[in-house]
């Protein structure tokens, strides 16, 4: 009853300036993307968002007192809560935990937490510890894409550190779902759920993603059934962390933002297909391997299974030991590239004026893969910080060329399959 009653005073909190009545972890500066509406998402995480994360990095954050720690508990998704409770081991536990760590430091950085927190016996579970300390603490920052839908950010370094690029956590809420940390194989399945469950939405979908990312407005989030919401809400999620991990490379390596919005764009074609295929191995194909760990591959037997877009989520090859159980959607460009490739060639034969809209729009004479190609200007430097509304017109144009996709999805399958 104690935890319940916390968390419908917080969800019933009004709308103060820098927060909003969805902010159930309580954050006291929340970044509203829509704020910002006139410029790029990439502006926007250059002038605005890696700015903060970097001052979180830097300059650290005081632990939330036990009572709070433990309330909050309530207010993450379960698969969270039991990993900390797995880590802690009683509630006991994680409120003298938070107690002795805020009594012993004013300011820590995530850097350092990991250590506090094995140096007062709890060296096993330290590090998911740390990651849910820093979330119910402040200790990040949080985006909103509107008053039900926010992502929390937090432990990111700043890139100047070796494997700064590895670090970061990021969650999101939405409506009735709570925080969650979308992993890859788990932001993919509910993508394809919602794009094949309910394909006339991707119109609006697909919008609201092309509006965020090129003008900052995230308002039409709320066109889009509760479902997609939490997929947008899962999208920028990761967006964020991925784009937060290209610019600490000043956009020269890492470019696993590009890869994750290529991907998303896909759901169009699958959307439209009768039955799933994807690209694997080189072949559009409906059956597929299981996902194998990297270090594990060479030795194990790999089950056949229904294809899916999880299977564009793989580990690293088992040749190079080193990242062998990394593992992420970049890893199979190759197949998602050959085929966007394949899809914007049939595209342009049944709809050459649609292709040409966009082409025009972006400056291409003749694009090979209109999905790499949106990519690659929204995550590019040489892209005007602020669009006009002549350039805006690509928004509706690109939308078109994706609907055309969905149409023309089962003729490229059985043209493919047919070869």
């Amino acid at each position: 009853m104690k935890f319940r009653s916390l968390s419908l005073i917080l969800s019933l909190c009004f709308v103060a300036q820098g927060a909003f009545a969805r902010n159930l972890l309580q954050y006291s500066g929340v970044i509203n993307v829509s704020d910002y509406k006139g410029q790029t998402f990439l502006s926007l995480m250059q002038t605005v968002i890696k700015p903060e994360l970097d001052s979180k990095a830097t300059e650290g954050f005081r632990v939330a007192a036990g009572k709070d720690v433990v309330a909050r508990l309530k207010l993450v998704d379960s698969k969270i809560s039991r990993r900390v409770m797995s880590a802690a081991g009683s509630l006991e536990n994680l409120k003298a935990l938070a107690d002795q760590l805020r009594k012993d430091h004013a300011s820590i950085t995530f850097y350092d937490l990991p250590q506090a927190i094995a140096d007062a016996g709890y060296g096993r579970g330290r590090f998911d510890l740390s990651i849910y300390l820093a979330m119910v603490s402040s200790g990040g920052v949080a985006v909103a894409l509107d008053e039900n839908n926010i992502t929390y950010n937090v432990n990111y370094g700043t890139g100047s550190v070796a494997n700064d690029e590895r670090t970061g956590r990021s969650y999101a809420e939405s409506h009735d779902r709570l925080a969650l940390d979308a992993s890859y194989k788990h932001y993919l399945s509910i993508l394809e759920d919602y794009v094949t469950s309910e394909p006339e939405d991707i119109s609006d979908f697909y919008r609201w993603v092309l509006l965020t990312l090129l003008n900052s407005d995230s308002s039409g989030v709320k066109k889009i059934s509760k479902p997609g919401q939490a997929v947008a809400a899962d999208f920028l999620a990761v967006y964020i962390a991925e784009q937060n991990r290209h610019l600490m490379s000043n956009m020269t390596r890492h470019n696993w933002d590009e890869a994750h919005l290529e991907v998303t764009l896909l759901g169009a074609f699958h959307s439209g297909q009768e039955r799933t295929h994807v690209m694997f191995g080189g072949e559009l194909t409906d059956k597929t391997l299981e996902q194998v760990d990297g270090c594990e591959a060479g030795t194990s037997e790999r089950s056949q299974k229904e294809a899916s877009m999880v299977d564009y989520w793989q580990f690293s090859s088992s040749s190079n030991p080193e990242h062998c159980k990394r593992s992420g959607i970049n890893i199979t460009r190759k197949d998602f590239r050959a085929l966007g490739a394949l899809i914007t060639e049939r595209v342009r034969e049944t709809h050459p004026n649609v292709v040409k809209a966009v082409e025009k729009r972006l400056g291409i004479s003749h694009s090979k893969n209109l999905f790499a190609d949106l990519t690659e200007y929204i995550t590019n430097n040489k892209t005007p910080k602020k669009m006009t509304r002549g350039n805006l017109n690509l928004v509706e144009e690109y939308v078109a060329f994706l609907l055309a996709v969905q149409e023309t999805a089962n003729e490229v399958t059985l043209s493919a399959r047919v070869q």
